[in-house]
């Protein structure tokens, strides 16, 4: 594709297929799966099976080591490494207030988002880039899809799920037939990608909630449990044309641009209105008010390409009641039947919910659709309280702190090693570190006077009073982890290379030893933050790496 001219040989990468990734079903696509006759079993049990797996984590060690890899929480402080590193040495992460509690609010976080998103993970089902059959072998409606990675490779053969997200037509969601190729065929070489064909009257990707393949990504789905039962036509919108000015495009074109992008950005607020009417009508997805409100999302989307705002005038009117699964919180007075008036009600944004106070005309009801049933079959109470039973029973009855143990351990490895001649440099390392982290915990605060928390900030989530947490919550905690990241790799590099990069590890080890003396035995109290305690971890985790190093030598 040639998208414009350019001067530039440069070739940037914005993502490529090493591996499958993950596939989470979410509260759209559940919507559609149920009214193409997916029996309501099937979610409840994957749901049921991933509560489970969030119980099991702080079982043990290993449990929890995996779980911090695999949700990518301390990857820069080697979280993970030193949760399975500790165990393997003789002592518990649970032993730590510190360590437990970041695992504990990553678990509660997750079971959040299973309870307010349905974010349920599907474990035969993997997310990955789109490519064009250019050999011609594959026939219409037949996928290839070839899964390698370090443990297994996998060619997925017979009737499958293909969608893409967001999906609201039911027609988003399709089912393919997965085929083989000849030994012989180029397809062979293609793994971690599904490669669509290039025959038929449609292409199969622009049916997919109008995907395309210059970087998009489908869901292959090849759990029998979730096979429809039902068949709808893919949704076909009339694409308009881009608004052309008829002159260069100036600075002021853009900025002006810009405001009317944010003024009819009715992406949200469509996306809620259509969850809360296929709730209540009895065709679901397949009602007018759904499909149109469907048509209408995918102009919002193509808004900032087209320039073409959505009509207003023609979203369909709602009442004021909503299915409690829209609940922003368990604080919510949920009614068992309601008799829904249907043109007097709101049509906000989800999102906005959170941020102001519930208007009183709403009013919430028992959904008896799977999307009800899901939001009810977890009570996040229960739940948090099993696992600080099952942290509590992993204590051990050490009369030292986890932290004095670690030291200790090390002191035993490396006797004799001189490191006292890094006590300055140890000590400017973690005030550096801990005024970043002050920074990171002020700057992300929704409130003057009660900071974001060193455990949030470590484990690069903001745990909000209750329910989902908003879209501006989402975004601050992205870049509060993003920012985080960046101060411990900084960090570890110090405490590895010293004050220059590029210098040698060699002494690495004397480095480590002298910062994590100072995390242990010179901690500060700092005004309005009290004793900052993640600096320990980050310094044990090098020193121990460190020291298993030396040991190995």
């Amino acid at each position: 594709m040639i998208k414009f001219e350019a001067v530039s040989d440069r070739i940037e990468i914005c993502g490529a297929g090493f591996r499958p990734l993950n596939m989470f079903l979410n509260r759209q696509l559940i919507k559609i799966l149920e009214d193409l006759g997916v029996p309501d079993e099937s979610f409840l049990s994957l749901q049921d099976e991933a509560v489970e797996q969030l119980r099991i984590t702080t079982e043990n060690p290993i449990n929890a080591g995996y779980y911090l890899q695999r949700n990518d929480i301390g990857k820069s402080a080697r979280l993970s490494w030193l949760v399975r590193k500790l165990s393997y040495i003789g002592m518990s992460f649970s032993d730590d207030g510190f360590l437990r509690d970041t695992l504990e609010l990553a678990v509660l976080i997750q079971l959040r988002k299973l309870k307010y998103k349905s974010r349920i993970f599907v474990e035969r089902g993997m997310t990955v880039y789109g490519i064009m059959d250019e050999t011609g072998i594959l026939e219409e409606n037949q996928i290839y899809c070839s899964v390698q990675n370090e443990k297994a490779a996998l060619v997925l053969t017979g009737r499958v799920v293909i969608t893409k997200s967001p999906a609201l037509h039911p027609g988003d969601v399709q089912i393919v037939t997965a085929v083989d190729v000849p030994l012989n065929s180029p397809l062979r070489s293609v793994h971690n990608c599904v490669v669509f064909s290039s025959k038929g009257d449609r292409d199969l990707p622009s049916q997919l909630s109008g995907g395309d393949l210059d970087g998009d990504l489908y869901h292959v789905i090849y759990d029998d449990s979730l096979m429809p039962t039902k068949w709808s036509a893919p949704a076909s919108y009339a694409s308009a044309p881009p608004i052309d000015i008829g002159r260069e495009v100036l600075r002021s074109d853009m900025t002006d641009f810009f405001i009317k992008f944010m003024e009819n950005d009715q992406l949200g607020r469509l996306s809620t209105l259509h969850q809360t009417l296929a709730d209540q009508k009895p065709g679901g997805v397949f009602d007018p008010d759904c499909i149109l409100l469907a048509e209408m999302c995918s102009t919002a989307v193509d808004f900032s390409k087209t320039g073409i705002p959505v009509n207003l005038t023609k979203i369909p009117k709602s009442s004021n009641v909503r299915p409690d699964f829209q609940a922003p919180g368990p604080r919510v007075l949920i009614e068992k039947s309601i008799t829904i008036d249907g043109e007097d009600g709101q049509d906000g944004d989800e999102d906005e919910i959170d941020e102001i106070d519930e208007a009183p005309a709403t009013r919430y009801y028992e959904s008896p659709k799977i999307l009800g049933q899901l939001y009810r079959a977890i009570d996040e109470h229960v739940f948090f309280e099993q696992i600080q039973r099952q942290s509590r029973s992993m204590r051990t009855s050490h009369r030292s702190s986890l932290a004095e143990q670690v030291w200790q351990y090390v002191r035993r490895e490396t006797a004799l090693m001189q490191y006292e001649h890094y006590l300055p440099f140890a000590r400017d390392t973690r005030d550096a570190y801990e005024e970043n982290m002050i920074d990171t915990m002020r700057e992300n605060s929704s409130h003057p006077m009660h900071f974001v928390s060193e455990v949030e900030v470590f484990a690069g989530e903001i745990l909000g009073k209750y329910g989902a947490p908003n879209k501006r919550q989402r975004e601050t905690s992205t870049s509060m982890k993003e920012k985080h990241d960046r101060d411990v790799a900084y960090t570890v590099q110090c405490i590895l290379h010293g004050q220059d990069e590029k210098a040698s590890t060699a002494e690495a080890l004397e480095r480590s030893m002298a910062c994590l003396d100072v995390a242990i035995h010179e901690a500060k109290t700092r005004k309005r933050f009290g004793r900052l305690v993640s600096f320990t971890w980050v310094a044990a985790a090098v020193c121990l790496k460190e020291v298993e190093k030396f040991v190995g030598s």
